[in-house]
């Protein structure tokens, strides 16, 4: 499922909190949970995810809208 949110120049927009993320080093940063999310071999890893998000060209997808840490 697409969750509606792309990435851009190292940012993550959406549907919410857009542009408040951004990737750095492989590694998810912003307002909550910064640094506790990673990408690996484009799948999105932390806690309780394990690779239930995955990113196709600048889209991230997954089983839900809502990303992990805006959760």
């Amino acid at each position: 499922m697409n969750t509606g949110y792309w990435i851009e120049d190292n940012f993550i927009y959406g549907p919410a909190e857009s542009g408040k993320y951004w990737i750095e080093h492989g590694y998810i940063y912003g307002p909550k949970n910064s640094g506790k999310y990673w990408i690996e071999d484009g799948y999105i890893y932390g806690p309780n995810v394990g690779g239930k998000f995955w990113i196709d060209g600048n889209h991230i997808y997954g089983p839900t809208k809502n990303l992990p840490w805006l959760e």
